[in-house]
């Protein structure tokens, strides 16, 4: 029974995706508070992120995303699994505004309050940005873009920078709180965000990542991965434009329906609802921009 549970505990602290079933309760888009079970979007990067990871001991990412694909919540529970598993490292996120950071560090609680004993620390300091765990010398912090010098006179082991096309002061936190991070074996750096247009801090990143002139790994997830982007399709008929991305990608019938609903709810004050569309749900990198 004791080499069962040690092979157990292994494994846990091995496998994030088996933690993650087991250890991580997130509330789902539904209100349904259930177990971490990756989704593809979430699958996928961070397939792609472990093997940077043993290709070069460390992760440096930067992922364009649709709306709501999960990311985050990988991160968080990537970093939550990270802390809890060493000594003396610090997981600090940043955020582009106040409500998202409220947010997210709701998410990292959850997950600390509501994971099994056999794999939760003791909790020192705990406030409304911060999580540390005592015994283990590790912490969880949480801050805002808007503040210049937030992280500044730190040291970081693992880094998310969230929604980073909208930091108000991207120049200074890549001078600042990005250079906390040393260029160490098991550190990460996950930059992730929507589109925002070109000439911003997260599509230049980008760009140099995909020209491959940056130590950073371009990651790209469509939308239609997402098993939730759907809308009935009773009565629909596609048009030409419809069927030649259904053709491109692999599209069915209730995903183009609602890419079709989406774009009517984006058409709104003079807004060009396709246009809005590609950004926030990208079918490919280039439309995104």
């Amino acid at each position: 029974m004791a080499g069962e549970l040690e092979l157990t505990r292994r494994k846990l602290k091995d496998d994030f995706e088996f933690y993650s079933r087991n250890c991580l309760k997130v509330r789902s888009k539904s209100g349904e508070v259930k177990g971490l079970h990756l989704n593809k979007a979430q699958r996928f990067i961070h397939d792609c992120i472990e093997k940077q990871r043993e290709d070069t001991g460390q992760v440096r990412a930067i992922i364009l995303k649709g709306r709501q694909q999960g990311v985050s919540t990988y991160v968080e529970g990537r970093y939550y699994w990270k802390t809890t598993h060493r000594h003396g490292v610090r997981a600090f996120i940043l955020t582009h505004e106040a409500d998202s950071t409220s947010a997210l560090f709701e998410m990292v609680e959850r997950y600390h309050e509501t994971a099994p004993d056999l794999v939760k620390p003791v909790t020192g300091a705990s406030n409304a940005k911060e999580l540390i765990f005592s015994k283990l010398d590790s912490g969880y912090k949480v801050g805002t873009a808007g503040n210049k010098s937030v992280g500044r006179g730190t040291t970081i082991q693992y880094f998310h920078g969230s929604e980073v096309a909208y930091w108000p002061n991207a120049a200074e936190h890549a001078k600042g709180i990005l250079q906390a991070v040393p260029d160490e074996q098991e550190t990460e750096i996950i930059l992730e965000s929507t589109a925002n247009g070109v000439g911003n801090y997260f599509y230049q990143q980008w760009r140099q990542a995909e020209a491959g002139i940056s130590p950073f790994q371009a990651i790209f997830v469509p939308w239609y991965w997402q098993d939730e982007y759907r809308k009935s399709s009773k009565g629909f008929t596609r048009t030409s434009e419809e069927d030649e991305l259904a053709e491109l990608y692999g599209l069915d019938d209730e995903q183009l329906a609602f890419r079709r609903s989406k774009i009517a709810e984006l058409s709104a004050d003079g807004i060009d609802g396709i246009f809005a569309f590609r950004q926030e749900y990208p079918m490919t990198a280039q439309e995104a921009f």
